[in-house]
């Protein structure tokens, strides 16, 4: 089986990215001082309206994020955008793609938070946990040391909370609860699925596999992708988990049109333009704190940030720097009509030998390129994925 979630990051179009070009980031310390709370009311209607049609024309799942302190995303509270999609959709799944573990300091209230979600949509929720990028844990001003073992505590205290009958005391390096009993529980049992989004760090991949989460690949260039997976396999046999089409995830940035002409014609300025200057620093003279906000000391180990160079560029943004025509030729962005999108997303399903698909699409200020891109992969894209992917195992 093949599921398609729908992925867009919220974000916040319309500040004056000449000012982020004198500031030199689009992050943390950008100011809010331009930010208009109306515009941004208004696209976040927008935005829970593509969401309904997505649903309408056939996704699996809707995927919310967390980011904070970046106009690149309007998320900073993916619970809230998953409460509003229980709400306004009636089928998809609800993946929250995910909460950032190491910054919430109530591990036992997040649990609640996402029981009442599970609730109130009747079992539609999957539950990501991330640890985040450091600029989330420089904005919650939490200390990038303890990161990994935040998250790993964290985690840790949600599932006993949603399995094991309380009331029970909780001692723990981070966390301490004397009565843990919260009333409101999930609806699915004996918790919801989880499911954990990440890029190219051995360390999450192996905490995944050795749990048994599916993980979901964000993006990564194809060969780290290979190499990940293989990683993730034998590491979950390891641990008695048998691996299936289901224990693999790919999201990629996809845009379609009724022709490769149309598509690339629109997907220069969906991928090349506005979106390079809303998501990254492109053309501008980066503002020398910014590398330490993406690596504080710490944060990552030597093995993972060599893993960042050598298989992403160096940092999270080397995709909007690289250029569209990069971009295509590295199969990082799948643009064209509904045949060839049809035949690139088939060879990625193929490849990674994944049973979820993200199809990631970001809106600029004319929405009918959202819209008819979305429209065409009900009509042409899922009946032939669908049916090519019988063969998932």
């Amino acid at each position: 089986m093949l599921n398609f979630y729908y992925f867009m990051n919220q974000p916040y179009i319309g500040y004056p990215h000449e000012a982020a070009a004198e500031y030199g980031a689009v992050m943390l310390k950008f100011s809010n001082k331009h930010f208009n709370a109306e515009h941004a009311a208004n696209l976040l209607d927008r935005y829970h309206k593509d969401f309904q049609l997505a649903e309408d024309i056939g996704f699996d799942g809707i995927l919310v994020n967390e980011h904070h302190n970046a106009p690149a995303a309007m998320s900073p509270i993916p619970n809230i955008s998953a409460t509003v999609l229980a709400k306004i959709t009636k089928r998809v799944k609800i993946f929250i793609g995910g909460n950032i573990l190491p910054i919430h300091g109530n591990p036992v209230k997040l649990a609640e938070e996402l029981a009442m979600i599970d609730l109130i949509s009747k079992g539609r929720l999957i539950s990501g946990f991330v640890r985040g990028g450091a600029v989330e844990s420089l904005a919650m001003t939490t200390n990038t040391l303890h990161n990994r073992d935040l998250f790993d505590e964290a985690h840790d205290l949600i599932l006993k909370t949603w399995t094991v009958p309380g009331p029970f005391v909780w001692e723990g390096k981070h966390f301490d609860y004397r009565c843990v009993n919260p009333w409101v529980l999930p609806y699915q049992k004996p918790h919801p699925p989880i499911m954990i989004p990440g890029s190219t760090s051995k360390e999450t991949i192996e905490w995944a596999a050795k749990h048994g989460y599916p993980y979901i690949a964000l993006a990564t260039r194809l060969e780290a992708t290979d190499e990940m997976f293989s990683f993730y396999d034998t590491t979950a046999e390891k641990y008695g988990h048998k691996v299936s089409y289901n224990n693999h995830g790919y999201m990629i940035r996809v845009h379609l049109a009724e022709t490769d002409e149309k598509a690339h014609e629109e997907g220069k300025k969906l991928f090349g333009g506005r979106m390079a200057q809303i998501t990254s620093m492109k053309n501008m003279t980066i503002n020398p704190d910014v590398s330490a906000w993406m690596q504080p000391p710490g944060f990552v180990s030597k093995e993972a940030a060599l893993a960042r160079r050598k298989f992403m560029g160096g940092t999270p943004y080397a995709f909007f720097t690289q250029g569209y025509e990069k971009a295509l030729e590295n199969s990082q962005v799948i643009v064209g009509s509904p045949e060839t999108v049809i035949n690139n997303l088939n060879k990625l399903r193929k490849r990674f030998k994944v049973g979820h698909l993200g199809i990631s699409h970001f809106p600029i200020e004319d929405p009918s390129m959202t819209e008819r891109s979305l429209e065409l992969f009900g009509e042409k894209v899922f009946p032939r994925l669908r049916d090519l992917a019988q063969d998932n195992v």
